[in-house]
């Protein structure tokens, strides 16, 4: 993979392990006398515990046990903290256990007393608890996220009809071996390809409205595409008339796009290009289909894939060319498909602020069965996406399509990279360097966390750096102030 990126971060902190003390606060062991029976010794002192006291006797009974018959649970301390230690009872003959202690809180280890006997006492440490804040070192690897371009080419039959045709002149700015947009990018963004021809057909899910030729999508894949968009050409009739049913092929080629699974993952994008005004598969003249394209560019958004829009030949120099004057043609058809395809709000067409008031005279055309619109429509929609068009007519048209069409792609290149680990934690403490300089978090020339928790994005000029070819990324997630993990494996 030839834009794969890889970046390593370490997050470490010093490794806190309990203390364990020993402190003897005892009495000497008793003693003998003549007249007295053999008294019981004490204890030994518990770690962390006090001395046991001696067991007394008198005339020459058996001692009885000083202290507690049992000793008290050591009680954990704070966090990090030593546990107190428990204080033990002293044993004569008789003298009961010391209680053992259970382990300290958040972590911390308690010291258990355990009881004297006979002779000596003895003692044993109580159980530790875990530490969550022991933040230990983690090593993560970034993958570079590719994105995947369906190409969805209009084929109708003005693609050659127009003078010069288009058809020609497009195919040579995507596919020439030296200067075409697939080749350049090939290595770096999985293209995919899918052709459409319209012909009528009696609803928009009937597959016989258009005849799609499809390549599936690969990294390198331009010869594959060539050999199947070169066919094209090389069988193109004359005599048929094909149609221009751009909201079915919308819907089609986002279909393909959601069943593809890419590994490893990036975002996806239709790039549509087309010459004409879209016709709806029932009704193929007048070219009334806006709605529908509309609408599936809207659908295909929120399936989470993007749509670039060039328009070129007639679509340029004869906007209105089979559009109803009540519908919104040619540049400004482009626009609003442009608009959809980035989520924006997308204009109504003149009079139809509201689309299901009488007024609303697109409603009444021959595509917009029972007058009713599908796509969704913003009043006063600000002009968000950016369509291009180029006038095929002109004698520069195949050095402007082919800047266009690296101006579009460069758009899908991707600025974010996937990594095998998840932040759990506050991302801005996060340290990102690009060439050796930190990014700013959330800074508009900076990087973002996207809300999966494990894709770092460049922005602003951050991102076109990268694109350049400034491809040393460094990523490194420190603990927390209290010692815990940003982020952990995934």
């Amino acid at each position: 993979m030839t834009r794969a990126a890889r970046s390593r971060w370490r997050s470490t902190s010093a490794l806190l392990l309990p203390l364990v003390f020993g402190c003897s606060s005892g009495k000497p062991q008793g003693t003998l006398t003549g007249d007295e029976p053999g008294t019981g010794g004490t204890g030994a002192p518990a770690t962390g515990g006090s001395a046991a006291s001696s067991g007394s006797s008198t005339g020459g009974a058996g001692g009885s046990a000083a202290g507690a018959p049992g000793g008290m649970s050591a009680v954990g301390g704070d966090s990090g903290a030593q546990a107190s230690g428990g204080s033990l009872a002293g044993s004569g003959l008789g003298g009961g256990a010391g209680a053992s202690a259970t382990g300290g809180s958040a972590g911390d280890a308690g010291m258990a007393a355990l009881a004297g006997m006979g002779g000596g006492g003895m003692s044993m440490a109580g159980t530790g608890g875990t530490d969550p804040g022991v933040c230990e070192e983690l090593s993560v690897v970034s993958t570079l996220e590719i994105p995947t371009v369906e190409l969805l080419v209009d084929t109708s039959s003005s693609m050659w009809k127009t003078q010069p045709p288009a058809w020609p002149l497009l195919y040579g700015a995507l596919m020439d071996a030296g200067s075409g947009a697939v080749g350049k990018l090939q290595a770096d963004m999985r293209f995919g390809f899918a052709s459409y021809k319209g012909h009528q057909a009696a609803t928009e899910a009937d597959p016989a409205c258009a005849t799609m030729t499809v390549v599936p999508p690969a990294l390198n894949n331009r010869d594959a595409i060539d050999a199947a968009y070169k066919e094209l050409g090389d069988t193109y009739d004359s005599n048929a008339k094909w149609e221009t049913p751009t909201g079915y092929a919308i819907t089609y080629a986002a279909k393909l796009l959601s069943d593809f699974t890419a590994d490893p993952p990036g975002k996806k994008y239709i790039l549509l290009v087309t010459d004409g005004n879209p016709n709806t598969c029932p009704v193929i003249d007048p070219q009334c289909g806006q709605d529908l394209s509309i609408k599936a560019a809207q659908d295909a958004f929120a399936a989470g894939i993007g749509l670039f829009v060039l328009g070129l030949g007639d679509i340029v120099a004869q906007p209105d060319n089979g559009c109803p004057a009540a519908a919104r043609c040619g540049l400004l058809h482009l626009q609003d498909l442009a608009n959809a395809g980035v989520g924006a709000g997308v204009h109504p067409t003149p009079g139809c602020d509201d689309w299901h008031a009488s007024g609303c005279t697109f409603t009444h055309e021959s595509c917009n069965q029972n007058q009713e619109l599908l796509a969704t429509y913003t009043p006063e929609a600000p002009d968000v996406g950016t369509p291009f068009a180029v006038d095929t007519s002109t004698g520069d048209a195949t050095a402007k399509l082919v800047a266009a069409l690296d101006e579009l792609l460069q758009n899908a290149i991707s600025c974010s990279v996937d990594m095998d680990a998840i932040v759990t934690g506050d991302p801005s403490l996060g340290v990102v360097s690009l060439q050796g300089n930190p990014l700013t978090y959330a800074g508009a020339d900076g990087w973002k966390l996207e809300a999966d928790g494990h894709s770092v994005t460049l922005v602003g000029a951050a991102c076109e750096t990268y694109k350049a070819g400034g491809k040393q990324l460094d990523i490194r997630f420190p603990c927390d102030p209290s010692g815990n993990p940003i982020a952990v494996h995934r």
